[in-house]
């Protein structure tokens, strides 16, 4: 017999400010395996060393996707919920070419992270995507305005529908115990 079980991982997208950090903390409180974003932990790291505006950085995608990639290769657990994946640094990258006012060139890196993450399975083909709240509430990494939180919320969105991933939207209307039995109902 087989003791092998095959991890589900969920990603959890959507634009800035839109709950899913307070989502993965509460799934993370009642026990779940979750794992964190990485852009604002690379976004922490390289301000900590006097590097203040790391995303106009030409290694910044790649930074991230290093980082997921050993995130992901490191979590353990059968139910995993991810904040963000590969494809959200696809997103990112498009949204900063597009910021940039610059024609979008997928990195390398990140191309063959894309490749391993789509021919292995790596992901649950259902994601959880979290809607604008209406606002952004600024920080330290988040700068954003809201304006162009919604453009990359679009593009977010774009981008899974490219990649053939199912959507499910997470109500914005529930207080973030309530996302989360959403959530679970939906998985288990």
């Amino acid at each position: 017999m087989n003791n092998f079980t095959q991890e589900k991982r969920f990603i959890f997208t959507g634009t800035q400010g839109s709950g899913k950090t307070s989502v993965i903390r509460e799934l993370e409180k009642l026990g779940h395996a979750v794992i964190h974003e990485a852009a604002t932990d690379v976004i922490a790291q390289e301000q900590a060393k006097g590097i203040e505006k790391l995303w106009e950085e030409p290694e910044f995608v790649d930074q991230i996707t290093y980082m997921q990639k050993e995130r992901q290769m490191n979590a353990t657990g059968d139910l995993q919920f991810y904040d963000r994946s590969p494809f959200c640094t696809y997103a990112l990258g498009k949204y900063l070419a597009h910021w940039k006012g610059l024609e979008f060139k997928l990195s390398p890196i990140l191309l063959d992270e894309i490749d391993r993450c789509l021919k292995n399975g790596v992901y649950q083909n259902q994601i959880f995507f979290f809607e604008n709240l209406g606002f952004i509430e600024h920080t330290d990494a988040r700068k954003i305005s809201y304006e162009d939180a919604l453009v990359f919320e679009q593009i977010h969105l774009d981008v899974y529908k490219e990649f053939g991933f199912d959507i499910m939207m997470v109500p914005k209307g529930l207080t973030v115990t309530q996302r989360c039995e959403f959530i679970l109902e939906s998985v288990l």
